[in-house]
């Protein structure tokens, strides 16, 4: 593949590489760059199960938008771990306590990466009912949604809300009142329905294959249902090997396998090597494959998942269900991990799946973090630890998984005709990852299951990972019981139950600690008694042999009769001498050329002790509407305490010895009467055992007052946030927000009355008039105000602004395209102390002028964001474009005027303040990023674009191109002449710049330095006056404006004077129109026809140093009416 291939395939693998648990390749020549400079940041609107909607950008920031019924409503937000951004409204707080609702439907992070905003009509849920006598009332009380499939197996509907209705489904399902912790309808509990990923020569020999054909099982007789992206059934080695076949996707009514990897998988089991002459022959040759197709291109639904689970086990009676795919492992059991616990116990079924390419600690996915599924790592054609795959033990209680390794790295299957895994025509493509190595064990399973066609999930399990080969040294964590040997496992006729024995953490100190004892059961299936001596080996967390004593068995050998069970108590103290940590190891019996292995593990833990928070409301009732977080200063790991804690207001943290900020939020009262107070201990050190009292009376209340009567708080935020001194950018924060306004909130520090470092607050809000119904649309005038404080929380807040005190700014907001609505939000941040800033949306009808005030208190400087929105009746409005205008400095008592959205809309490589490499070099690599659609007046936009596409030549040869607006290129050392093309459309509603292009020539060669050069790059602007949509009068010759940047920092030569041409028929036809002026005040004339119309320009030029750009847009702006 040439590299000008190589760069498209690799681009438009990033989606896939997304969306599968394969892992990334290494050796790719181009990537897409990453974002960067000044552009302004792309938005999404995600709706919550509650009606409310909040507005993402790439960046972090967020806005909820107002709803009508909604006005009273109060929210919290904070990131976690993995910075995901959780908004979460105040009437959700006591319903995900009581453990009904999933943490998920808060996480807009999530929902967004899910793909669950805008884009998208409805919001997909799993709604669980309390038996099967629940079902209708459970169908009743999802109104205003649709049930797209039963899943009785799990006693739960898969449930499509319409957007639109949302609100009506939130108040259906709280119509108990969510004070009583109950959801109506014999509801049990509220999914979000989330996506899941799908997570392949000498890996079959590896693992002992060809031995257990030599010996006559090749997997006859046994179904394996795999449940993937679908699977090409017309593969030579696929061939008669699928015996059924059902889609359970939506939206993609095709049964092909659009991806490939379902294919890839289900060949690494069953592929009879027929299109290569038996070199990639799978491990089970002779099974038969039902092919359940539960994933497309951009996941698989949990719903999906969970009616192929139930079609494989209850329909198909598949022995062995390949689930190479997994997502996050949540606390508690999610409905997939359930329904593969379920469904094991009911019909012996054994769910083989993925652990996940993540290659964290603690991180092994769901669903094979299910007690039942048996759970694969991936290793090398060495058995030595993928560095992707992701390590144990089980996040929630430290269980041991993975259970079982398999090879996942550089295999080679079946390549799809359909899919685009592989490259088209060839067939077979390599590729690695843990779903690679989940099929080697599930054909595993499929011989072991032809032996022993008797034999229970759970059985051939425990035989499996009985008979591994296993680490050394010792590696639980990463590979469990070790490397699957089906060779070993064929003559196996001795299981274990359990599988591996996952001791209890024992609790910091440890000289009181329990002696802990598990019985391990050992079953002869042979008809001859089997003798096994018993021995243990062990390791602790520095990996040297667990200390004498520590282990211990009752007997020293054991005597299993055929047919029959024999018992051994495995012993673990753990007040032995010893470092804290993970102790793990193997038990061994072996006897007669016998050897089965049980794995086993016990955590000795660090230096804990309990935090208990004792939240109290204003009125002295303990508080039952709350949220709480413990944030620790020294690791910066998060502690929210949302769906955990009783009605009586207490909180019980068990956390390690440090230094921790305690943030809470607590809520009393209902609608008008609501009540909000946020309370912070900035730095609390945890020595000992220790309750904190959050008493809300100890707060004061927030009081801002503007001069103009008709002003209403419309939103408020009050927020704690601390920051590591030593990590720059790295800071955690807890958000209330209120859609009140200032009203009836409060906020208060508690602990020392001292200054923290590292710790701030800010307070801000918007006020505006609301309309008659509650919504912002069309408001004539809106107050934006934020203050911040370090060191303090604030102890609430009085303030009575003047006109005097504030700035005042008259907004002019032009339209670029027909029916369509704008919307602005403000974000303040003052000496660095930005955070996770949340405000309001201000919406209203294109064009529009607005009076905008901000308060300047404390050097405060305010970024705007305008968009630019095509509205929908009932659903979050399509965002077209977004500009922003960052970190404005406002004078108190001073008025500005400004214009947004005027065009022309084009190329720019100017940058605000330390202007950002557009397009540099380091080294050999080229990054180019430059701005394609920025307003005349110099902002930046982003936006919805199509037919994006980046070229990079080099002396006039093609090295890479993509679909793509940025790229990262890979380039020879020597000095080269290059020409960088880049080219977008826009389409309707959008009429202006509907098409921009340039393209640049420069001379570049090897950048000897850590630091990237920027490249000697220039544009033409274009700046007529125009009108609020955009037009010029028909008819006239008309003035335009044209000026020049070069990319700041570069060694661009002076633009010499460029030539201009116009179009009236959007670029068919062209006509010179002479640049006049000198240097600096350089102008065109256009002749207008009298006609409506698009004036299309179109511009070259060279500069001092023989760099040239040749840049056009296709209606820049619009004529007549």
């Amino acid at each position: 593949m040439g590299p000008g291939r190589r760069l498209a395939a690799w681009l438009s693998a990033t989606g896939l590489g997304a969306a599968l648990l394969v892992a990334p390749q290494a050796g790719a020549q181009a990537a897409p760059a990453p974002a960067g400079g000044a552009v302004a940041p792309a938005s999404r609107t995600v709706t919550l199960i509650s009606g409310d909607r909040v507005l993402l950008t790439d960046d972090g920031r967020t806005s909820v938008e107002r709803q009508p019924g909604r006005e009273h409503v109060r929210f919290v937000s904070y990131r976690d771990d993995a910075r995901h951004l959780h908004v979460i409204p105040s009437d959700a707080l006591p319903l995900l306590r009581a453990g009904l609702l999933d943490a998920r439907l808060f996480d807009v992070t999530a929902l967004r990466d899910f793909g669950y905003h805008d884009g998208r009509a409805d919001l997909p849920l799993i709604v669980t009912y309390r038996g099967e006598a629940a079902r209708v009332s459970a169908r009743s009380a999802v109104a205003g949604a649709t049930v797209s499939r039963d899943l009785p197996a799990m006693d739960a509907l898969a449930v499509r809300a319409p957007k639109s209705n949302t609100g009506l489904l939130w108040r259906s399902l709280t119509a108990d009142g969510t004070a009583t912790r109950s959801l109506s309808g014999g509801i049990g509990k509220v999914w979000l329905d989330g996506l899941r990923r799908p997570t392949l020569e000498v890996s079959v020999p590896q693992i002992g294959a060809p031995a257990a054909w030599q010996a006559g099982y090749d997997g006859t007789g046994v179904r394996v249902a795999v449940l993937d992206t679908g699977i090409d059934a017309t593969h030579p080695d696929l061939a008669g090997k699928v015996i059924a076949t059902r889609n359970f996707t939506e939206g993609e009514e095709d049964d092909r396998d659009l991806v490939g990897h379902g294919t890839h998988v289900a060949s690494t089991i069953v592929g009879s090597g027929a299109a290569s002459q038996g070199r990639y022959r799978g491990v089970a040759p002779g099974a038969r494959v039902l092919d359940g197709k539960v994933c497309v291109d951009g996941g698989c639904a949990d719903s999906w998942i969970l009616a192929g689970m139930e079609w494989a086990a209850a329909e198909q009676h598949a022995s062995i269900v390949n689930m190479s795919l997994g997502g996050p492992d949540t606390p508690g059991t999610d409905p997939v991990e359930e329904a593969v616990q379920r469904l094991s116990d009911q019909y012996g079924t054994l769910f083989v799946v993925a652990s996940g390419n993540d290659g964290g600690e603690a991180a092994v996915g769901s669903p094979a973090s299910a007690d039942a599924a048996l759970a694969v790592a991936a290793v090398d054609a060495d058995d030595r630890l993928a560095d992707f795959s992701n390590r144990g033990p089980r996040g929630d209680d430290g269980a041991l998984k993975p259970d079982i390794s398999a090879p996942g790295v550089d295999i080679t299957a079946a390549n799809s005709k359909d899919g685009r895994l592989g490259e088209p025509g060839e067939a077979y493509t390599t590729v690695s990852g843990t779903s690679m190595a989940t099929p080697h064990v599930a054909g595993a399973a499929a011989l072991l299951a032809q032996r022993h066609p008797d034999w229970s999930g759970a059985s051939l399990k425990s035989t499996l990972m009985g008979s591994t080969k296993p680490t050394s040294p010792i590696d639980l964590l990463g590979q469990g019981a070790g490397r699957v040997d089906v060779a070993a496992a064929i003559g196996r006729s001795v299981t274990t139950a359990p599988a591996s024995v996952s001791l209890p953490l024992q609790e910091w100190p440890h000289g009181d600690d329990p002696l802990l004892t598990r019985t391990v059961t050992y079953h002869n299936h042979g008809d001859a008694d089997v003798t096994l001596a018993l021995a243990w080996q062990a390791i602790g967390p520095d990996g040297s042999p667990a200390p004498a004593g520590m282990f211990s068995l009752d007997r020293q050998t054991v005597t299993v009769p055929a047919g029959g069970d024999a018992t051994v108590r495995l012993n673990a103290d753990t007040r032995i001498s010893s470092p804290v940590g993970r102790f793990g190891g193997y038990l061994t019996a072996s006897g007669g050329g016998l050897v089965v292995r049980t794995p086993f593990g016990v955590e000795k833990e660090s230096e804990r002790y309990p935090l208990t928070l004792v939240l109290t409301t204003r009125s002295g009732a303990p508080a039952t509407d709350y949220s709480a977080i413990a944030f620790r200063l020294d690791t910066f790991d998060s502690f929210p305490a949302n769906d955990t804690g009783g009605t009586d207001g207490t909180l019980e943290f068990r956390l390690p010895r440090g230094r921790y900020a305690i943030f809470s939020a607590i809520f009393e009262g209902q609608d008008e009467q609501l009540t909000s107070t946020l309370l912070a201990q900035p730095q609390l050190d945890l020595t000992g055992a220790q309750t904190v009292a959050l008493d809300a009376r100890l707060a004061k209340p927030v009081n801002v007052t503007v001069t103009n009567p008709a002003a209403r708080g419309v939103w408020g935020e009050f927020s704690a946030r601390t920051r590591a001194a030593d990590l720059p950018g790295i800071s955690l924060e807890m958000n209330m927000g209120s859609l009140d306004g200032f009203d009836r909130a409060y906020t208060g520090q508690i602990g020392p009355d001292q200054a923290v470092d590292g710790f701030s607050t800010k307070i801000n809000g918007v006020l505006a008039l609301p309309g008659p119904d509650g919504s912002l649309d069309g408001s004539p005038f809106a107050y934006h105000l934020a203050w911040f404080r370090e060191g303090r929380m604030f102890n609430g807040l009085d303030r009575r602004l003047s006109p005097s005190s504030l700035a005042t700014v008259r907004e002019n907001y032009a339209a670029q395209g027909t029916g369509t609505t704008g919307a602005t939000t403000a974000y303040a941040r003052a000496r660095g102390l930005s955070g996770n800033f949340t405000t309001t949306v201000l919406p209203f009808t294109l064009p529009f002028t607005r009076t905008e005030y901000f308060n300047t208190d404390g050097e405060v400087q305010w970024t705007k964001l305008f968009q630019e929105r095509v509205p929908r009746p009932g659903q979050p409005a399509n965002i077209q474009t977004t500009a922003e205008q960052p970190d404005v400095a406002y004078r108190a008592g001073q008025s500005y005027d400004e214009r947004w959205n005027r065009g022309v809309f084009g190329p720019s490589l100017a940058g605000p303040g330390s202007s950002p490499e557009w397009v540099s070099r380091q080294g050999d690599t080229i990054l180019a990023a430059p701005p394609i659609f920025t307003e005349g007046s110099g902002r930046r936009v982003s936006g919805r674009v199509s037919n994006p596409h980046i070229a990079l030549y080099r002396d006039g040869k093609l090295l890479a191109e993509a679909a793509a607006l940025r790229g990262e290129f890979t380039v020879p050392a020597g000095d080269a002449g290059y020409r960088l093309q880049i080219d977008a459309q826009r389409a309707a509603p959008l009429t202006l710049t509907t098409r921009a292009s340039v393209a640049w020539t420069f001379r570049s060669a090897h950048v000897d330095s850590d630091q990237p050069l920027r490249l000697p790059l220039s544009v033409v602007r274009f700046t007529p006056a125009l009108d609020e949509r955009n037009s010029a009068p028909a008819g006239l010759t008309y003035r335009v404006p044209v000026t020049v940047e070069t990319q700041p920092g570069s060694a661009a030569g002076t633009l010499l004077r460029p030539t201009v041409e116009a179009s009236f028929d959007d670029g068919q036809t062209w006509r010179p129109v002479p640049v006049l002026g000198e240097q600096g005040g350089w102008y065109v004339r256009v002749p207008h026809p009298a006609a409506d119309g698009y004036v299309s320009l179109r511009a070259r030029a060279t500069d001092t140093a023989g760099n040239t750009v040749d840049q056009t847009i296709i209606r820049a702006y619009r004529i007549g009416g």
